[in-house]
């Protein structure tokens, strides 16, 4: 950009209206907040919810501010909650499912931001393409309607392409045309399609990555449409700084190992210690998707932009400093709701991975399930082992693989702000070091996801001694089982020619 643009931030989304799918996801929260905390005049705040669990999109925004992530703006400004608009809809559906009032209600939004996805690595082809790539066409179809439509930010991921090891900020060439998929998911039987997918998406890692990649080439066809941004976030996890730091909702990421890891219910990795996990900060993230947004408000209404939000090289995690640690960050921050004595091993053996995930995940497992049956408690543990399993199974590809990302039209974003929104919305991350770092990853998964408060520390410390005690005694008794076993199993006159050698 040659010229810094007159207005901020906060003065282009003031009276703005906005429209958000994906809005109850974990960034999509965190872009809600965002957006109405520090764009405090911005115009009406769309979102677009499916029915879920019998609630209706005003309910289910009712429980989306409840939110620990709410908390800051529920204490300074809780009026701007009554700017969050909910409307009925489903991105897996023509129209999006949206009503013809709907449709009147918003034809004033001025910003897009299409967060909606299918996330998991383990859904049907039909599913996938249904919301991940037809959605996103519903979405350009609409979006071509609005006559002030000024930005419209589409949420990719830096893995739309995983088969490329180095990732530049462009488009790659598509695995399939996608007219032809959304033409076959919409007359093909979905059990028929479905037997198709490894041949149709040419042998994607998953569905996931396969679908997000036919997003972008919809967007690239529509970029001489619409003022299009590609936005491609690497693994989105733990808010570093605000509204407050820490804060996290799924198990994405290093939140997930360190805390499954310290409650004992992680104790094999399928992973490659050269390979590394590239994380962002979700605040990070948010900041500069509203960055995007803003500057192509005033850039080229047909120059395709393209920013892959990952870490730098040297900010990116190592699996063996994740492993190295993770006894660490135990030891430091125990969990209060211990299932076992956090230990265990890493792996690219299949074979070897296996045989550890029974000794190590699924016999303590087994043995803490008795015990809660002994105590008239519901048994659980065996089968959260075989939900971990099956997690692993399908990460295998991106924990024993590794990536380049080109970023720089990322790191440009701050270029043009004025002072005050280089406070605002600064993207600088992981400020003090990734050990500092993974330590708030921790605390924030002991406290929004294991929903523990930090007093009680000290009481986990006295279970991490008690269950490291019963993981040396479980340990002594399967050794000396094994060699009792062996034992019997050995030919008698080995054992007499072994005593007379001994005697």
């Amino acid at each position: 950009m040659n010229s810094i643009p007159r207005k901020s931030i906060p003065e282009t989304f003031a009276g703005a209206d906005v429209f958000i799918t994906g809005g109850s996801g974990f960034m999509g929260k965190v872009l809600i907040e965002k957006l109405l905390r520090s764009c405090p005049k911005v115009g009406n705040v769309f979102v677009l919810l499916r029915p879920r669990k019998g609630k209706l999109a005003k309910e289910r925004v009712a429980d989306l501010v409840q939110a620990p992530l709410f908390n800051k703006l529920r204490e300074e400004r809780s009026n701007l909650f009554q700017k969050i608009i909910p409307i009925d809809g489903d991105c897996s559906q023509l129209r999006l499912g949206l009503q013809d009032e709907s449709i009147r209600r918003m034809s004033n939004v001025h910003f897009v931001f299409h967060a909606a996805a299918s996330v998991r690595f383990d859904d049907p082809l039909d599913k996938a393409l249904l919301l991940n790539t037809r959605g996103t066409h519903e979405v350009l179809r609409w979006a071509k309607t609005l006559q002030n439509l000024k930005a419209l930010v589409h949420i990719s991921t830096t893995y739309s392409n995983p088969e490329i090891a180095h990732v530049e900020e462009k488009i790659y060439p598509a695995k399939m045309d996608w007219r032809q998929a959304i033409e076959l998911v919409e007359k093909v039987d979905p059990d028929v399609l479905n037997t198709l997918a490894e041949k149709l998406s040419g042998f994607a890692p998953n569905t996931y990555t396969f679908t997000k990649g036919l997003a972008e080439q919809i967007c690239y066809d529509y970029r001489h449409e619409l003022p299009l941004v590609i936005f491609r976030p690497s693994i989105v996890i733990n808010t570093e700084t605000e509204p407050m730091p820490g804060w996290i909702e799924n198990y994405n990421g290093p939140a997930g190992i360190l805390s499954a890891h310290a409650a004992g219910i992680l104790r094999t990795l399928y992973v490659s210690m050269d390979c590394h996990m590239n994380c962002i900060p979700a605040d990070v993230s948010i900041k500069a998707i509203i960055i995007a947004a803003w500057k192509k408000s005033f850039s080229p209404r047909d120059d395709l932009v393209i920013y892959n939000s990952a870490a730098e090289p040297d900010k990116a995690m190592g699996y063996e400093f994740l492993y190295e640690e993770s006894d660490y960050f135990s030891h430091r921050i125990p969990m209060l709701k211990m299932m076992w004595a956090p230990t265990g091993q890493a792996t690219t053996n299949s074979t070897l991975f296996c045989v550890l995930f029974f000794l190590y995940q699924v016999i303590p497992a087994y043995f803490v399930d008795v015990v809660l049956k002994l105590c008239k408690m519901k048994p659980f543990l065996l089968k959260l082992q075989r939900s971990i399993f099956h997690a692993q199974n399908s990460l295998m590809y991106f924990t024993t693989h590794d990536w380049i990302f080109d970023t720089h039209n990322f790191r440009s974003l701050s270029k043009d702000l004025g002072e005050l929104d280089k406070i605002h919305f600064d993207i600088a991350y992981i400020k003090q070091g990734l050990l500092e770092y993974c330590s708030l990853c921790m605390l924030g998964g002991r406290r929004y996801l294991f929903k523990e408060s930090d007093d009680s520390i000290m009481i986990a410390f006295k279970r991490l001694k008690r269950f490291e005690l019963a993981d040396r005694l479980l340990k002594l008794a399967m050794f000396v089982g094994f060699a009792y076993v062996l034992r019997s199993y050995l030919p008698e006159s080995w054992l007499q020619h072994e005593h007379l050698r001994t005697n």
